[in-house]
């Protein structure tokens, strides 16, 4: 059995118009809201403008809060860079009383003049001619040769002497005396 088909240019005409008429239907809806319709309303000038003076004001009040808070955080930071400032003073000044305490240092005396002792100083005459000072609770121990000096008494050269308490306990000069000492002290 055989089938046959005629094609006629009505038909065709007729189908092409279909597909076409398709097509644009297809497309149109595609796109889908349609400009100035209930979806995609027209908007005016001042409607536009409206909205970006709410977005500015957004912005704005965004960035406000965000100053103050960087402005506080700011004020905090010198705080703590104050603090670690005086920390840092602090720990220098630990620095030296610490390195005072652990190194000898040369003293040059005159003639009359008196060098009082810090709690745990220790001295060594190196020369020159010295006698001992008596502080309040006694006088400075001499570890070389295992005895206290009293006030007046003659400090031989070379001797470690150790001052127990600052209490006004030291070396007087009878001449030019260089000494070394480790810890603090004061000139008189």
């Amino acid at each position: 059995m055989k089938i046959s088909f005629t094609i006629t240019k009505t038909k065709i005409v007729v189908i092409t118009t279909a597909i076409i008429l398709s097509i644009f239907i297809i497309i149109g809806s595609a796109d889908g809201v349609i400009p100035g319709s209930e979806q995609d309303p027209l908007v005016t000038l001042s409607f536009v403008d409206k909205k970006i003076d709410q977005i500015k004001y957004y912005i704005d009040s965004i960035t406000q809060g965000l100053s103050g808070e960087v402005a506080s955080y700011s004020i905090t930071l010198a705080n703590y860079q104050e603090q670690l400032d005086q920390k840092d003073a602090e720990i220098s000044e630990l620095k030296k009383k610490v390195e005072d305490a652990l190194t000898f240092k040369v003293v040059q005396l005159k003639k009359g003049q008196m060098l009082i002792a810090g709690e745990g100083a220790e001295i060594i005459i190196r020369s020159g001619k010295s006698t001992a000072l008596y502080g309040t609770n006694g006088g400075l121990s001499d570890i070389t040769s295992a005895k206290d000096l009293q006030g007046g008494e003659a400090i031989v050269n070379n001797h470690m002497l150790i001052a127990s308490r600052n209490d006004g306990r030291g070396v007087k000069a009878e001449s030019e005396v260089f000494l070394i000492i480790k810890g603090g002290y004061t000139l008189k």
